[in-house]
């Protein structure tokens, strides 16, 4: 089974602000690392991911739209949202490596 995989080009929205599709984007892979089985949160490195992180996470966690509130009050501009984005992908993709590297 192949997994899909999501790439973030950096344009989060227009020069009015943060589009809600890119907020969509960000709470899906934010997700995604939450139901990783490798995830812990102590583990996370960056401070402003750390920020949005919720307490809980695994495979029962249901907060997709709360976090989706959460991110859209947040006010986050283009640079915040893409700095997350690629801080998420940095996460899943460090989860993914073996534990030796």
């Amino acid at each position: 089974m192949s997994r899909s995989t999501v790439t973030w080009t950096g344009k989060g929205a227009g020069a009015s602000g943060v589009g809600s599709s890119s907020v969509e984007m960000l709470a899906a892979q934010i997700g995604r690392l939450l139901r990783h089985p490798a995830y812990r949160r102590g583990t996370i490195v960056s401070p402003l991911l750390l920020r949005y992180l919720p307490t809980d996470a695994g495979y029962a966690w249901n907060g997709e739209a709360a976090l989706r509130a959460r991110l859209k009050a947040a006010g986050l501009d283009a640079a915040k949202l893409d700095h997350l984005m690629r801080n998420v992908q940095d996460e899943v993709l460090r989860l993914r490596r073996p534990t030796d590297a």
